[in-house]
């Protein structure tokens, strides 16, 4: 640390559980998408939404955390007050940068399992499934 500089304190309380916040947000636009019979379900169209979001994981998301891994790598250039700080901050910065990759990953994940669970309860035409996915906040 660069003497005369402070850290920033550490974020109030555990994290937020990003699977949770995933799935939620999954049950809530379904929820509001197909409130009062206006929507109708098309399997071709949740498919490519599907298709998109398992590409996204498996290539950007990937992509993004194989760059990330590199950022909290970073040796000093010199040995010397300035160095060591810029060391302290880089690394810091690549580990917070990969705690939001995971939670991002999470999250999308957890949406994309939800809609494939939709998608699922439709083809069978299983209303308690679909009905217990409409309940935002619930349980699946």
């Amino acid at each position: 640390m660069i003497q005369g500089a402070t850290a920033a304190p550490p974020p109030p309380g555990p994290p937020p559980n990003y699977g949770e916040l995933g799935k939620g947000q999954a049950q809530a636009d379904f929820a509001a998408a197909s409130a009062n019979g206006g929507w109708e379900f098309d399997p071709e169209a949740m498919d490519k939404v599907i298709k998109s979001l398992e590409d996204s994981l498996e290539n950007e998301f990937r992509e993004a955390q194989t760059h990330a891994s590199w950022l909290n790598q970073i040796k000093p250039p010199g040995d010397e007050v300035g160095s060591q700080g810029y060391v302290v901050a880089a690394n810091n910065s690549g580990a917070s940068y990969q705690a939001f990759l995971d939670g991002a990953w999470k999250y999308t994940n957890a949406y994309l399992d939800t809609l494939k669970k939709i998608r699922t309860a439709y083809v069978e035409q299983d209303q308690a499934a679909l009905d217990s996915l409409r309940q935002i906040g619930k349980a699946v």
